[in-house]
């Protein structure tokens, strides 16, 4: 035989059981499931035992496991047509949210990658356009090398601990979208403005956290603190480089107690570039982030806050703040099928420099989880409130169905 194929052959029989042992993950319980970060689908790899000696070939493809996972999640959204604006309201539809497919693996309890992208992408090609494209991109690609107990080093391109709701999965969202300063506000629900957290970027991190072990849910009873120090490019999100010669810099502490409550805190450092040259200008955002949930039998309560500061070095113009939060309060409905309802208050004021650009959020939601059938259905009705000079006649319901796959 051919040198070449004779290699192929004994990597298809190597890679044979491994094929063989992946196993689909369970459907997530809203009522049970430990919250994952990275907004990924709540499951990850079975946990496999570590060698003990000298590892042979087949030792290793032993001890590695993979399993693909994905979500699927599309919402009816229905806005109140404003008299004055043209682009807020008028395309009433259906919408694509999620589209992700993704692999995790894991080598024993050493080491771990994720890959995942999205179909879903919404992407513009101006602000206040009513005209999106769906978009595919990346959407997590990096790997965790444990170095002590649940401590691990993580590469690649991830999203860090600086928005509260980096703790939130996308398939465990209690409302149909992420609250306002975490999304901003979209182009046709009103005056299009980017939430104040950053996104994902390319970088490393030192990482610990108690209810994961390389991506594994491990259980937490009394309180557990994690944390996390990460240096990323802190460009656009979806830049293949960074913006100047400067890192950004962001740290986290965590605590969890009983899997499904927590308490977290962070700052960030991040002096960027903007524009294109030769007008390219340097600013530099200070952050700084809270948030929490706490569940109490039923009753669900969780929040967060992003306070952020904005100095402009190149221009030498007046520093800029900005804030955006919101408070949340959910009660599990004793009925057959886990039933949640629940409001939400959320307020964005994304400049100091302009006195009527804040929004306020009133949300009236529910979600309905089907188990048996890995599916969840959401719905809610919103009431944005804008200052005056700015008011808008926008009023929304959405309504949302989602399949964790």
């Amino acid at each position: 035989m051919h040198p070449r194929l004779r290699g192929a052959a004994v990597l298809v029989a190597l890679l044979t059981p491994a094929v063989g042992s992946a196993q689909p993950a369970a459907a997530a319980d809203p009522a049970t499931q430990t919250p994952a970060t990275q907004n990924e689908p709540t499951q990850a790899p079975a946990p496999t035992p570590a060698s003990t000696g000298s590892s042979t070939a087949a030792d290793i493809i032993h001890e590695l496991s993979y399993e693909g996972f994905g979500l699927l999640r599309m919402q009816y959204i229905a806005v109140q047509d404003d008299p004055n604006v043209q682009f807020v309201g008028r395309d009433d539809g259906f919408e694509l949210q999620d589209a992700r497919l993704g692999v995790h693996g894991r080598y024993a309890d050493r080491l771990a990658a994720t890959l995942a992208f999205d179909g879903a992408i919404d992407e513009r090609t101006q602000v206040n356009s009513p005209d999106g494209k769906i978009g595919f991109n990346i959407k997590d690609a990096y790997t965790d090398v444990t170095i002590a107990g649940q401590m691990a080093v993580r590469a690649g391109y991830f999203l860090p601990w600086v928005d509260p709701q980096a703790l939130v999965a996308d398939n465990a969202l209690e409302f149909v979208d992420y609250p306002i300063e975490s999304r901003g506000v979209r182009a046709t629900e009103g005056w299009q403005t980017p939430g104040l957290p950053p996104g994902r970027s390319l970088g490393v991190a030192l990482h610990l956290d108690p209810a994961s072990m390389l991506g594994t849910a491990v259980p937490v009873g009394g309180p557990a603190l994690g944390f996390e120090v990460a240096v990323q490019n802190g460009a656009d999100q979806y830049a293949s480089n960074n913006d100047n010669d400067k890192p950004a810099l962001s740290v986290s502490a965590l605590l969890r107690w009983q899997n499904q409550s927590w308490i977290m805190v962070a700052g960030r450092y991040n002096p960027r570039t903007i524009g294109e040259l030769p007008f390219r200008q340097d600013e530099t955002d200070y952050q700084a982030t809270a948030g929490a949930r706490v569940v109490l039998g039923p009753i669900i309560l969780g929040g967060g806050l992003v306070l952020e500061h904005t100095t402009f070095d190149t221009t030498g113009g007046p520093a800029q703040d900005a804030y955006g939060g919101h408070a949340q309060a959910l009660v599990r409905l004793p009925v057959a099928l886990p039933l949640e309802v629940g409001y939400r208050l959320g307020i964005l004021d994304p400049s100091s420099l302009v006195t009527t650009d804040r929004v306020i959020e009133h949300t009236f939601g529910a979600v309905l989880t089907v188990p048996s059938y890995r599916v969840r259905l959401l719905m809610q009705v919103v009431i944005p409130v804008e200052q005056a000079a700015r008011e808008l006649a926008n009023d929304r319901f959405q309504v949302a169905g989602e399949l964790t796959l």
